[in-house]
């Protein structure tokens, strides 16, 4: 079966097409096949702007699919406007660019909602390691371009808000990912997902790679109507 990681931290594993978030390691080269950059709402500095800046560098580079991670942390130091303002900069920043964006969110996903909307995104966000409600999950189903990603963690015990909302998702808005956990066997996040959804797991793969893949494509893409 093809396995994706959409989101790492990590060294891509052989064999398996990966995007690994290089934020904050500085201007260097990079060898990843697929890469994205952003400012995670837990790392926004006073000089963010410059900060903007480099996302901007970064997406002169081959391998460069997205923003991200980026988006909001109730948990964060950083105060929730500057979180906001940061947020909504980086999803103008990814419709200006005709890339997808990967979005952080902790507890606060009515107002990333309510920013998508305001800035009339429309490139394929994917929300990392989805932990929204039902309730959240309905009103983010009805936007075409939303993705949830998944790892080992959506399905610890006591059972997490992300594994009650996967009945409600289609397999063609679902990822896969390793976070920052190298050890993840995508395998078993898979058999999870598909036990959830009583779906064939290798069915369900199949269905997973061809997300990511159009997800990829879609920077290629660009403006042209023959995107996938």
């Amino acid at each position: 079966m093809h396995y994706i990681d959409v989101h790492t931290h990590n060294t891509p594993r052989l064999g398996i097409p990966s995007i690994v978030d290089v934020s904050g390691v500085g201007d260097c080269c990079f060898e990843y096949e697929y890469f994205t950059a952003g400012i995670h709402p837990k790392s926004i500095g006073e000089d963010y702007p410059r900060q903007l800046s480099e996302i901007e560098n970064f997406a002169a580079k081959k391998g460069f699919v997205g923003v991200g991670e980026c988006g909001l942390d109730k948990f964060s130091d950083s105060p929730r406007d500057l979180q906001e303002n940061v947020f909504e900069a980086q999803l103008s920043l990814a419709q200006r660019l005709r890339v997808p964006i990967i979005i952080h969110c902790v507890r606060l996903y009515t107002d990333a909602l309510r920013l998508i909307k305001k800035v009339g995104l429309d490139r394929p966000a994917i929300f990392h390691g989805y932990n929204g409600n039902p309730a959240v999950t309905a009103q983010l189903l009805k936007l075409p371009n939303i993705y949830f990603s998944f790892s080992e963690q959506t399905f610890a015990l006591p059972e997490t808000s992300g594994a009650k909302s996967l009945p409600l998702i289609p397999p063609q808005r679902i990822l896969t990912e390793s976070d920052c956990n190298s050890a993840t066997d995508l395998g078993v996040v898979v058999q999870k997902i598909a036990d959830i959804k009583q779906l064939d797991p290798a069915s369900l793969q199949e269905i997973i790679y061809e997300n990511f893949i159009r997800i990829v494509s879609s920077v290629q893409c660009g403006n042209s109507s023959n995107c996938p």
